[in-house]
């Protein structure tokens, strides 16, 4: 666990839209939590998430703008103005929590942690489970560990990613 929250403390420095900072993340360490996220992921995803040695639901904070006196000091009335607005809120806050979730994923592997993020599960059913009564949204699942010392991640061989020429083109 030290090394997930030293890699948060070095992603939570990435930019996000006034600071916004609406990542939130759950440990799903309880036979209860684990079970929730279990029973909500698609059929091909429960085996590898019960495997899990350590499960985090990352969830994005519809409520953020009550720290924006941290986040945001100098933006006078923001708090007053993003709480008239919970659906200009809401964007925001699942824009700026996948902004974070890609800090915090190469923050993760940098620390040599393996990570697995998935998708294919209920959010609302995990969102109910987990964060009723709360401004928490689940959003992305993420498989931590460390990676296995005979190199079998059962990830299967690492596929290849487009080279520079095909994503970038200078105008």
């Amino acid at each position: 666990m030290d090394a997930v929250r030293a890699a948060y403390d070095l992603a939570k420095w990435g930019p996000t839209a006034n600071n916004a900072m609406p990542l939130r993340l759950a440990i799903a360490e309880s036979e209860d939590a684990r079970a929730a996220v279990i029973a909500s992921a698609a059929a091909g995803n429960q085996s590898r998430l019960a495997a899990a040695p350590l499960l985090l639901v990352a969830a994005s904070d519809h409520d953020y703008h009550e720290y924006v006196h941290i986040t945001a000091p100098g933006i006078e009335g923001l708090r007053d103005r993003l709480n008239a607005a919970p659906d200009s809120r809401r964007v925001n806050a699942h824009d700026n929590t996948w902004l974070q979730l890609g800090y915090l994923i190469v923050a993760l592997r940098a620390a040599g942690l393996a990570v697995r993020p998935m998708g294919g599960f209920d959010t609302g059913a995990v969102t109910d489970a987990l964060f009723a009564g709360t401004g928490w949204n689940a959003e992305l699942l993420l498989v931590v560990g460390y990676p296995a010392e005979d190199g079998d991640h059962a990830a299967g061989e690492r596929k290849r990613r487009p080279e520079w020429d095909d994503v970038a083109r200078t105008l």
